[in-house]
């Protein structure tokens, strides 16, 4: 292992990029930064070192070493080589993304006026969320958000401000609701606002499933992804999803699974409506007979299939 020659008294400074500082540093866990900054000071110093002195002089594992330098590379801020990593000159980087060659391609009028309104909600973005300041780098994230959702300009302002008001105007989370939004069909301002009101809607009935099965926590995101199948895809209100609810009485915990399992079977037969369903009960419900010695029996009016316990659920 080589180190470079210094002196023992080390007052030296190392220089962190403003890019760093506005684009990255958001984006990365503590881990990272300490891992980045220590490794612009080794890089200044021109010292070499393997990854168990870091994994010393940072206190951190093996394990937690290479995930961050995982993440430094997804962040482009090393590169990794034969011998190890090379930091990447970010400001050249921008650079770079920003360059744009002076012979272009003709465009149309439909185009040119395109991106003009894009421009438009660009610096209004700037203005709005970020004192004029905005980063470069966000001028490329928000062209790209155009072209991969498609948004018009108006619903990409109320996505920065819809972020902006969470307090989480990073560009992990911009992108995941862009994400959210687009799979909503979300591209116009009335889209957003219908979108809006099935997200109201549904959360007040994952409110009330909550309430009905006492659970005093959040649903997490498999559960959610049932609820959005029961309203979106089996076209189900709360009326149905409340009988449903209705034969978790005497379970003891009782779960969303399970009551996807009944609603799901309720769906595989087609029923649309609480009417269906105690009318199929009505089909199936014992009635009392004697026998020769008075003594009661019980017998089905129709047979069941209990080929899978979903198919039991809804006489239960």
């Amino acid at each position: 292992m080589k180190f470079a020659s210094k002196s023992k008294l080390n007052l030296s400074d190392t220089l962190v990029p403003d890019l760093f500082i506005l684009n990255n540093m958001n984006e990365l866990e503590h881990i990272d930064l300490k891992l980045y900054l220590y490794i612009l000071f080794l890089e200044k110093q021109g010292l070499e070192i393997d990854e168990t002195g870091i994994c010393k002089k940072l206190n951190i594992s093996e394990e937690e070493l290479s995930f961050s330098l995982d993440r430094l590379c997804s962040e482009e801020l090393l590169m990794k080589n034969m011998n190890g990593y090379t930091i990447i000159d970010i400001k050249e980087n921008e650079i770079n993304k920003k360059y744009t060659p002076l012979v272009t391609p003709k465009k149309s009028k439909e185009t040119t006026e395109q991106e003009k309104i894009r421009i438009i909600a660009a610096s209004s973005i700037n203005e709005s969320f970020f004192d004029g300041l905005m980063p470069y780098g966000w001028y490329s994230d928000i062209g790209d958000l155009f072209n991969k959702f498609d948004f018009e300009s108006d619903v990409m302002i109320a996505l920065f401000q819809y972020c902006y008001e969470r307090k989480a105007l990073n560009k992990k989370y911009v992108y995941a609701v862009a994400e959210t939004w687009h799979k909503g069909n979300v591209k116009t301002f009335e889209d957003l606002d219908k979108y809006f009101d099935e997200v109201s809607k549904q959360q007040k009935i994952i409110n009330k499933i909550t309430k009905a099965l006492g659970l005093n926590r959040e649903l997490t995101k498999y559960e959610k992804e049932y609820v959005n199948r029961w309203i979106n895809e089996y076209s189900y209100d709360f009326n149905m999803i409340e009988q449903a609810l209705k034969r978790t009485v005497n379970k003891t915990n009782p779960s969303i699974n399970y009551v996807n399992g009944i609603l799901k079977n309720w769906h595989e037969k087609g029923f649309t409506k609480p009417e269906e369903i105690e009318e199929e009960n009505k089909k199936i419900m014992p009635i009392k007979i004697k026998d020769k010695n008075d003594s009661i029996k019980f017998k089905n009016l129709s047979s069941a299939d209990f080929e899978n316990l979903e198919s039991f659920y809804d006489i239960m």
